[in-house]
């Protein structure tokens, strides 16, 4: 936990490799000892960018109920090939051969989803099906070469690529219903539901392959930047067409605030702690909720970007719908956050219920209050920052912050037993 700064990045560590293995190329499945950020991963979460931008102007563009499920399951789908790809660089290192050649592959694979993003699902299933079915069989080609060097690794390996390969599978099938929507996307919620179990059902088989302390959380850390960083690309949309008046100024400067005020949040979270229990306590179930648990917070953080940019186009109008896109984003945003902090806290002696989770589950309840306010966009986004600023002070000031703070880096320090 960083009180509010996040881990430094040694971008310097990029893709050159040792001499002896420029020649071999480093054998997959071998987890340095330190493990950095790598150019390569830096440019593959950039395309998350995009990609966050192209979603959130799919729901901005048509909020409606059938709208939103679309997308809720390419945002999920979106999330879930990122953290494929985050988390077998934690578990096998980023230099090897197949996570370099494989990582290339998805990037390709990444900008063909992103173009299929926005449209009508008929018009845009079909690319979307067969650009995600490809990232899912990528991923278990590079897992599969992780078993050539290491067989070893069969009893987690073999499981993993199976369930992702039948997930690529019912993703390539569903391209063939795509003048079917509700086939379609039946599809798409049955492959995204075998991916996200695959990890869970395997998990007691994961202790043979856990993601490295420190890289993990870097990884999760820098989409959480992005997603936040959408926030501030949705006001700047919201607002290209505004004056530059109080009456546009007000609203979209709360916007930005509220997203500093959320970046500080999250960075006072511990964030180490479940993933150093699993290292030194094989906690798995642990890291998998603090894992899980960032696809809520980084869609509510995307949701409320559009709620903020869908006020400020039309700030001075009472707009029901986007008060729904900001006040139940920001009560998910709030209650993922509490999640996170009781999933820290039960893997220490530290009581859960301490000042910061209290403010926590408030900030939540207060979000599902807005809902019902009917407040306009000046007031709401003032309400908002009013919220998120004072639940930001709260807990970084709060001593049992600094106390799950000690007791991580302290957690930190010890080795975790091979």
């Amino acid at each position: 936990m960083t009180h509010g700064q996040p881990d430094d990045i040694d971008i310097e560590n990029s893709l050159s490799v040792s001499e002896s293995d420029s020649a071999a190329g480093k054998a997959d499945g071998d987890a340095p000892d330190e493990q950095k950020v790598s150019w390569l991963e830096l440019f593959f979460d950039l395309i998350f960018v995009v990609g966050f931008d192209q979603l959130a102007k799919r729901l901005g563009t048509t909020p409606s109920a059938e709208n939103i499920g679309v997308f809720l399951l390419m945002f999920t789908a979106v999330w879930w090939a990122w953290a494929g790809n985050t988390t077998f660089a934690g578990r096998y290192g980023n230099d090897g051969r197949a996570y370099r050649w494989g990582t290339v592959a998805q990037l390709v694979s990444m900008a063909m989803i992103a173009l299929s993003l926005r449209g009508d699902v008929q018009d845009i299933g079909a690319l979307f099906a067969v650009a995600f079915a490809f990232n899912r069989a990528v991923l278990v080609v590079m897992y599969l070469a992780v078993l050539r060097q290491s067989p070893e690794a069969v009893h987690f390996v073999r499981p993993t690529a199976i369930g992702f390969g039948v997930a690529a599978l019912l993703w390539l099938i569903s391209a063939l219903f795509v003048q079917t929507p509700a086939a379609l996307l039946g599809f798409w919620g049955a492959a995204l539901a075998v991916d996200i179990l695959t990890p869970i059902l395997i998990r007691s088989r994961s202790l043979d392959a856990l993601p490295h302390q420190s890289h993990l959380p870097e990884r999760v850390g820098l989409l959480q930047i992005i997603a936040l960083g959408a926030i501030v690309t949705e006001v700047v949309d919201g607002g290209r067409q505004q004056d530059l008046t109080l009456t546009f100024l007000a609203p979209a400067l709360f916007a930005i605030l509220t997203t500093v005020a959320l970046w500080r949040l999250y960075f006072d979270q511990p964030r180490l702690l479940p993933i150093l229990s699993a290292h030194n306590e094989s906690r798995v179930g642990a890291l998998l909720v603090w894992l899980y648990g960032h696809l809520p917070f980084t869609l509510g953080v995307v949701m409320l970007g559009v709620g903020f940019g869908h006020g400020i186009s039309q700030v001075g109008e009472k707009d029901a719908a986007n008060l729904q896109l900001v006040a139940w984003p920001l009560a998910a945003v709030f209650l993922t956050l509490a999640a996170q902090r009781w999933n820290a806290a039960r893997l220490t002696a530290h009581p859960p219920f301490d000042r910061s989770m209290i403010t926590l589950l408030a900030g939540a309840v207060a979000g599902v209050a807005l809902a019902f306010s009917g407040l306009e966009t000046q007031p709401l986004h003032a309400v908002v920052f009013g919220i998120t600023g004072l639940a930001a002070l709260i807990v970084a000031t709060d001593p049992g912050t600094r106390r799950l703070g000690v007791i991580e880096e302290k957690r930190g320090g010890e080795e975790a037993p091979l």
